[in-house]
Formats: C-alpha cells, structure tokens, sequence
C-alpha cells in the first residue's frame, strides 16, 4: 500500500510493522496482499515472516 494511503487510514503512533494492514495487528500474507506473487512458496515465506512480526506486535501491546 502507498505510504499516502496509509496516512489516511493508519491511526497509531508507529509506523505500520512489514506487511501489517491497515488494521493493527492484522497482517495479510500470500494471494492477500496487493501485487502479491501467485506462488506456495511466496505464500508459505511470508506466513513464516508474520509469526515473528506477531510476536513483535504483541511485545508493543
């Protein structure tokens, strides 16, 4: 998403945490994401990549 979107529609203090949607603390990977490459293994690499930026996310809270 473009960095002018996000200042319409993110509300927090921080800057959005890598593939974070618009709604914080919901992350969007694989097929969901825009532009996103139609692979398993793409999908498969940022599911693995939102379990540590849900961690991260949760230590913020």
């Amino acid at each position: 998403m473009a960095a002018e979107a996000y200042a319409r529609t993110w509300k927090e203090q921080r800057e959005p945490l890598l593939l974070e949607t618009s709604v914080p603390g919901i992350f969007a990977a694989g097929d969901l994401r825009a532009g996103a490459m139609n692979r398993v293994a793409s999908a498969v690499g940022e599911g693995s990549m939102v379990v540590r930026l849900m961690h991260e996310y949760l230590a913020m809270t």
